[in-house]
């Protein structure tokens, strides 16, 4: 049987001299992004995407961390093509696709999207794959960068994750604060590592506190993935925790924010991806 990045390669292919409709159902836009590196970011990201798949969703990870994409290494992939070489006309999108675990698809070096996003035929090439998924996961880089920023804009939902450590939690709130008025939609603040339920409520309450009384606008909404011990395993061995720890506390929480998110309808859009960014 073909895989489905197969299929979509032939859908790219087929449609790359298509102009976009004028309006579509497109997939629902993700993105990942955090105040400090070191904090799971890209790890959630995939694991998230893993257990969507699971779930039964349409799933393609785009990994846009510059200068550090690794989530082909989280995965036990090795990746060589990626974004950069379709930017150069070296390869097309759907021969860049990889096959991940569960069947998510993953699409490596997408920061670059960002300096050739007027590019029509790129356009083309993307308006297909938002019509082939039902959820596009981003792997974005510290909430900081422009790139990031941008993103972060045209996401349906952004993650803001943070850890339980001080210097991220202080980390996050920065990221908030430089995005203010630039970004549409509030971000959801995602604690990672969480020691307790009790403890990640305390830390996202007192996040939220702090947002409304310093920067005067409503208080996120916040989430957490417990501390597991597995996970660390699970990096050694290059799987999603998701699948090595089907059972685990963070697999649990993760499993639980999947569901969430993929009871919401995919949304329609009279634009793609790269004419939004």
């Amino acid at each position: 049987m073909r895989d489905q990045a197969s299929t979509l390669r032939n859908l790219i292919q087929r449609r790359s001299t298509d102009a976009p409709t004028s309006e579509s159902e497109g997939a629902r836009i993700v993105v990942f992004t955090s105040g400090k590196g070191g904090v799971g970011k890209s790890n959630l990201a995939l694991n998230l995407a893993v257990a969507m798949a699971q779930a039964g969703s349409r799933v393609c990870l785009l990994d846009a961390n510059p200068g550090s994409s690794n989530i082909d290494l989280l995965c036990g992939l090795n990746c060589y093509w990626n974004v950069g070489h379709v930017l150069t006309g070296a390869k097309s999108l759907g021969e860049v696709i990889l096959k991940g675990p569960a069947g998510i698809n993953i699409v490596s070096g997408a920061s670059g999207l960002l300096e050739f996003a007027a590019s029509q035929d790129l356009a083309r090439q993307f308006a297909t794959l938002e019509r082939a998924y039902e959820v596009l996961l981003i792997d974005a880089g510290n909430g900081l960068s422009e790139s990031t920023r941008r993103f972060a804009s045209v996401a349906d939902l952004t993650f803001l994750v943070t850890t339980p450590e001080p210097t991220a939690i202080a980390d996050a709130y920065a990221t908030l604060k430089a995005w203010q008025g630039n970004v549409l939609a509030m971000p959801e603040v995602l604690v990672n590592r969480a020691g307790s339920t009790a403890q990640a409520r305390q830390i996202l309450d007192r996040f939220s506190q702090t947002v409304e009384m310093f920067l005067r606008c409503p208080a996120p909404s916040g989430c957490w993935v417990a501390e597991d011990s597995a996970v660390a395993l699970a990096v050694a061995a290059r799987r999603p925790f998701v699948e090595a720890v089907p059972d685990g506390a963070a697999t649990r929480d993760v499993r639980s924010i999947a569901k969430r998110l993929l009871a919401g309808a995919r949304p329609v859009r009279t634009q793609t991806l790269l004419e939004r960014l």
